[in-house]
């Protein structure tokens, strides 16, 4: 399935980066008035073949927080490493996302969701301590470290620890988005572009209008946070799968995408070097005037947008491989 990029931008869409209070009651009469009450609501939903052994291994091997457990409604509500309240549903739990704020996300097993961390050899070490043989690191060309591990329900959770770049650094990698893209495409036809990894997967052609989409939100937080460092960002939700299908991301030519996602990180590029000295200036990222909110920096939207990148044209790269194209 999808790469998801899992610190404080997963909620921001991807990767990332939506969210509105809902009443558990009413979708739900069987859940407990304390999960009614939660005053955090979850926004995003882990389906798990076994509830059990599922808590075990999140909460024993990757350090996650076990918030609650309603064995009769088949949930647990647990924290992740970036303190973000996770939904875990049990299969008979025919809709989770019924029981989620916006921007509501449900991973599938096969999923894959990505971790910022400073370091993971504590974590690595305990993983090898307990006996977990489904693990790897990997250091890519970027010089970018993942600590790479899958759960007992085949969701691949990897732990990155990002590229430390400096500004210019980051300003040049950013700019070279585009070319990055246009490397992956290289050599391509318009029906290689329907190719997937795996059945379900986005194809190459999907992944492309992701991009599109996910840079030109960008756009508004960034001009904010250089113009208004230190003011809230209130920006609408949006149901990621629901705009992949109703704007049709399975059919449509490239060509329009890739020349907006060209033009953007032109004018941002443009805006970086123009207005120096801004890489810690911040704002706080909403979407509602109730939520709580995240403080990102320039530095982290930049990251983010780097990084969510980087990754989708690695599962392009991955695809052309399995097709050998």
């Amino acid at each position: 399935m999808q790469t998801v990029l899992c610190n404080n931008d997963v909620l921001y869409g991807i990767l990332n980066y939506a969210r509105k209070p809902i009443s558990h009651l009413s979708l739900n009469p069987s859940l407990s008035r304390k999960a009614k009450q939660m005053p955090n609501k979850a926004r995003v939903a882990i389906k798990v073949f076994d509830l059990d052994r599922s808590i075990a291994f999140y909460t024993r091997c990757l350090n996650f927080k076990l918030v609650e457990f309603q064995p009769d409604a088949g949930i647990a509500y647990i924290r992740d490493s970036d303190d973000e309240l996770v939904l875990l549903a049990s299969p008979h739990l025919e809709d989770p996302r019924s029981l989620l704020d916006e921007p509501r996300q449900v991973f599938k097993p096969g999923d894959t969701l990505d971790f910022f961390v400073d370091t993971f050899e504590t974590q690595h070490a305990r993983l090898v301590e307990d006996g977990l043989t489904d693990m790897r690191v990997e250091e890519n060309e970027r010089g970018e470290r993942k600590l790479l591990v899958t759960d007992p329900n085949g969701y691949h959770f990897a732990f990155v620890i990002p590229v430390k770049r400096s500004p210019e650094a980051m300003i040049t990698a950013y700019a070279g988005l585009s070319d990055d893209i246009a490397a992956a495409l290289d050599g391509l036809t318009e029906a290689d572009l329907d190719l997937e990894r795996a059945p379900n997967e986005w194809s190459i052609r999907q992944i492309i209008h992701h991009l599109a989409l996910s840079t030109s939100l960008s756009l508004m937080s960034i001009e904010t946070v250089l113009v208004n460092p230190g003011s809230v960002f209130v920006r609408p939700p949006h149901d990621q799968e629901k705009w992949v299908e109703v704007l049709d991301y399975k059919h449509r030519p490239i060509g329009t995408s890739l020349a907006l996602i060209s033009a953007v990180q032109a004018h941002i590029t443009q805006l970086l070097r123009s207005v120096p000295n801004s890489w810690d200036h911040s704002i706080v990222r909403k979407f509602t005037t109730e939520d709580e909110g995240h403080t990102a920096t320039l530095s982290d939207m930049i990251t983010i947008q780097i990084e969510h990148t980087t990754a989708h044209l690695d599962e392009i790269r991955q695809t052309r491989k399995i097709h050998h194209r």
